[in-house]
């Protein structure tokens, strides 16, 4: 168990700061190479999940490129990391997941309510009022443009099903996401960025109170399957007021979910990520001893990571703007685009390509990029 522990801790830090590299990815390889018992690949799998959640914040701050998880937080992180504040974006996804695990075992009570009680249909009705909700709250005629975006971005998540893609949604996210903001940054006239300290310039009473808010929203992202950390940040973002308030609400999300997708598994069967899929296939029920041993491992990874998490950053972040910002950028795209015809050749970079042109014109269009979820939203709400 305790060997599980430790591989797992190191396969998602792997995962957390390697730009590009999913966690689902390694959980796939590992689920092929294992050896161990079968609850210890859950234990396995579930820390370095868990694990991903706390050091994701790495590349998509200092590079990024994002997953599906990080794809809303680049924006207010990339505007602190001009600043010089980069570490301190690091800092506050480690301490914001930290509460999250903290404040979500105090939601469990409520999550055990919810968790049962929720069906399908109920989802589908959600994401067709989230897309409305996406749209109402764009401006003008800028309505219009996101409500482009989104049906094009829809298709493109339909056509996708029917491509022989090994990775569709690596292209798919890297793209809408990605490698537009890359692109707009080989703008930038900055030779170097300095990382800063990793001091939080914001009060502890705010840090938990959006740090609460963003447990809370993970909570019902790990119900609702069209319901990503994305859109829950999203939600999170109107209740924030400056950059620092929207990471924690974020980082949040991110981790909550993660975190209360082992409960929904155990109450209802139901799977919300890939590693919760690796679990099902491989060993499926979870009695409540093994959940329990779950949630203190989880407490024990979020306390661990946060020794080690932020003096990792600030080793990485000094190698990585050693050199010139637009050409590390440039270095990230070409190993995204290589990586995409790695996975499924020419096709995965056409769809790269297509995913890019439609998150470039989110970008030109100047509506919110998480208009571009309708990859998914469309998906769910046409079934």
């Amino acid at each position: 168990m305790f060997g599980e522990f430790l591989l797992g801790l190191s396969a998602g830090t792997l995962t957390g700061v390697t730009p590009a590299l999913h966690v689902n990815t390694l959980a796939s390889l590992l689920n092929a190479l294992s050896s161990s018992s079968e609850f210890g690949f859950v234990i396995l799998v579930y820390v370095m999940g868990l694990t991903h959640t706390f050091l994701d914040s790495i590349p998509s701050t200092f590079l990024g490129v994002p997953d599906e998880d990080t794809a809303l937080n680049i924006l207010p992180a990339h505007r602190l990391v001009i600043k010089g504040r980069a570490l301190e974006v690091i800092n506050i996804s480690l301490k914001a997941s930290l509460l999250a695990v903290i404040f979500a075992l105090f939601l469990l009570p409520v999550y055990f309510l919810l968790a049962p009680r929720y069906v399908p249909k109920l989802g589908r009705i959600f994401v067709f009022f989230l897309v409305c909700f996406l749209v109402l709250t764009e401006k003008g005629t800028r309505k219009i443009f996101a409500l482009i975006v989104i049906l094009l971005s829809g298709i493109l998540g339909i056509l996708i099903d029917h491509l022989p893609l090994r990775e569709p949604y690596f292209h798919i996210f890297v793209g809408l996401f990605g490698i537009p903001t890359m692109v707009y940054s080989l703008r930038d006239s900055l030779d170097s960025i300095d990382i800063g300290d990793g001091k939080i310039k914001m009060p502890r009473a705010t840090l938990l109170k959006f740090s609460f808010l963003g447990t809370a929203l993970g909570m019902f992202a790990s119900l609702l399957p069209a319901f990503t950390s994305s859109q829950a940040a999203l939600i999170g973002s109107f209740f924030s007021r400056d950059e620092r308030s929207f990471l924690t609400v974020a980082f949040s999300v991110n981790t909550s979910n993660f975190f209360f997708s082992l409960f929904n598994f155990y109450l209802t069967g139901r799977t919300r990520n890939g590693v919760m899929v690796l679990i099902k296939e491989k060993y499926y029920l979870l009695s409540s001893r093994e959940v329990l041993i779950l949630t203190l491992l989880a407490i024990a990874a979020a306390l661990i990571i946060n020794l080690y998490g932020l003096k990792m950053a600030e080793i990485i972040g000094d190698a990585l703007f050693r050199v010139n910002y637009g050409l590390l950028n440039f270095l990230v795209i070409a190993f995204v685009v290589i990586l995409s015809f790695y996975f499924d050749g020419i096709i995965g970079v056409l769809v790269l390509t297509t995913a890019s042109l439609i998150g470039t014109l989110a970008l030109l269009f100047n509506v919110k990029r998480t208009n571009c979820m309708g990859v998914l939203m469309v998906k769910i709400i046409t079934g």
